[in-house]
């Protein structure tokens, strides 16, 4: 999750039948209908119809969260005119919880019925308790949709893994955008399919008119869809201006991209202050959801993008090729949150940084520029909370956890200087995570308390220390003594980084294998 202040037509084209993995009702499957023609008091109608679903009772739910974001928002809490039939006899049904439905007598089951109101309406000024919309939906009709699947579609209790298939009919002008395959050929409809729930939430759709542009980024297909309220249109603009941006990244993150789609669904609300601006990302494997609020003002739209995207299309490496049993298995209503955001966020956001100064997009100033900035933040923030607990207690420390943006990408450095000295520049945190993501990959989970020691067997036997110390530890970051040893004057605190220039022949070399340049 970021927070930023200041269709798809990849897939062949089969009938609705052809999609139904198994239409004789042999296995489990959801099959989800939505109509955006007939939005009433500004709710969606949802209809699911079910195969292979037996049971005497049945527990249907909503996440309470999702991946990404690490504060309950409770998606029931949208659902309204919540109905179970047997064929057309109503089963009995208990709301249990905000989330969850139990269905009574389920074993003739056949289908349920319930109406979504969406959670923002135009994007302007959130409220104070108002957080994670890029994570909920909104619907304005003949328009714009922005749908969040979490928010229109739920799952059984143990059925998480069964394949969903979603049809919406829809206004003929209205393009869907989105990293799932569209297997329709129909005008006014658009079919997906899913393997499984997990892969349904992690698809974001933007329903818009169409305002698209895609990039050719090595193997990677990479679509832009932009809405905005005024009608202005922007995708051509901003795929323009990050194409050289996700280049240098693709050759970064060593030549080939670990995905062969992504997208980027971008909703605009302009406003009339020039002084006010905001906006918030919602980062998905293969995607990336991004609202902003702001005067329309193209130059500041253009850097405000370029800095999400620059982030967010890392997350292509970690977490989706490189996660934990925590990530692959999420549990929607109870997460378990997995002690590694200083991975997920922190070594992200440094290979943000890092990218840029070792692409030669920038320079050691502009780097160390970024060093300083957020080394001065991290001191607003607990220093006696480690970051491994930090990562577990996620959802209780909100106030904390900005900090893996700021720490997490700072040991993320320590850790990279450290690695470039021990193997004489032959190896960084960019090789470690190329090495993790061929180890793993995106179908291959890692268990969360045995990281720190696969690091170590992959690199050097010391380098546990490093993590006990600084990552599961509380000791202060040894920033002064590693920047130094790459010949970096550290004075103020950190407050003022440069250069040094009487640096010795051992510190220019460190320098250079760190950063690529002197």
């Amino acid at each position: 999750m970021v927070l930023i202040f200041l269709t798809s037509l990849f897939g062949p084209a089969c009938s609705q039948k052809g999609l139904l993995l198994d239409p004789t009702g042999l296995s489990r499957q959801y099959f989800y209908e939505v109509d955006l023609n007939t939005l009433r008091k500004d709710r969606l109608s949802v209809r699911l119809t079910l195969f292979g679903v037996r049971a005497e009772e049945l527990v249907f739910n909503f996440p309470r969260t999702v991946p990404g974001i690490y504060g309950a928002v409770d998606f029931g809490k949208y659902i309204t005119d919540f109905h179970a039939m047997a064929g057309k006899e109503e089963l009995p049904v208990e709301r249990l919880s905000v989330n969850s439905w139990r269905i009574g007598n389920a074993a003739g089951l056949t289908e349920i019925r319930y109406d979504v109101d969406d959670g923002w309406e135009d994007y302007a000024s959130p409220g104070s308790n108002q957080y994670y919309l890029s994570a909920e939906s909104s619907f304005t009709a003949n328009r714009v949709f922005v749908i969040n699947n979490n928010c229109l579609f739920g799952y059984f209790s143990g059925g998480e893994e069964w394949p969903v298939y979603v049809s919406f009919t829809k206004p003929e002008d209205l393009f869907a955008a989105t990293s799932l395959l569209n297997r329709s050929a129909q005008p006014d409809k658009d079919e997906f399919l899913a393997k499984n729930y997990r892969e349904l939430v992690d698809h974001p759709i933007l329903y818009a008119k169409p305002d698209t542009a895609w990039l050719n980024i090595g193997n990677t297909k990479v679509l832009v869809a932009c809405y905005t309220d005024t009608g202005y249109r922007l995708a051509d603009r901003v795929a323009t201006h990050i194409r050289t941006l996700l280049e240098n990244q693709r050759v970064y993150m060593g030549d080939t991209l670990p995905v062969d789609r992504y997208s980027f669904l971008i909703y605009y609300s302009v406003n009339e202050r020039t002084d006010q601006s905001f906006g918030e990302g919602l980062e998905h494997n293969t995607s990336t959801l991004c609202l902003f609020n702001a005067a329309w003002q193209a130059d500041l739209l253009e850097h405000y993008i370029y800095n999400l995207a620059s982030h967010e299309f890392f997350h292509v490496l970690t977490p989706l090729n490189v996660h934990s049993e925590e990530i692959g298995r999420y549990d929607f209503l109870t997460p378990k949150m997995s002690q590694h955001l200083w991975m997920y966020e922190g070594m992200t956001e440094y290979a943000t940084m890092h990218m840029k100064v070792w692409q030669g997009l920038g320079s050691a100033k502009e780097f160390l520029d970024e060093v300083e900035s957020k080394w001065w933040d991290m001191g607003r923030f607990d220093a006696g909370l480690s970051l491994t607990d930090l990562s577990r207690q996620a959802m209780e420390k909100q106030d904390q956890y900005y900090n893996v943006y700021l720490k997490g990408a700072l040991v993320c450095m320590c850790l990279d200087i450290r690695l470039r000295e021990w193997s004489k520049g032959k190896y960084g945190t960019r090789d470690l995570m190329r090495d993790l993501a061929a180890r793993y990959g995106k179908d291959r989970a890692f268990q969360d308390d045995a990281l720190f020691e696969v690091i170590a067997s992959m690199t050097f036997p010391d380098i546990r220390r490093f993590f006990s110390d600084y990552v599961e530890g509380v000791k202060p970051l040894p920033l002064k003594e590693y920047l130094e040893r790459a010949g970096i004057e550290v004075r103020n605190g950190g407050r003022n980084l440069r250069l040094s220039k009487s640096a010795t022949p051992e510190q220019l070399q460190l320098r250079k294998w760190w950063l690529g340049q002197d």
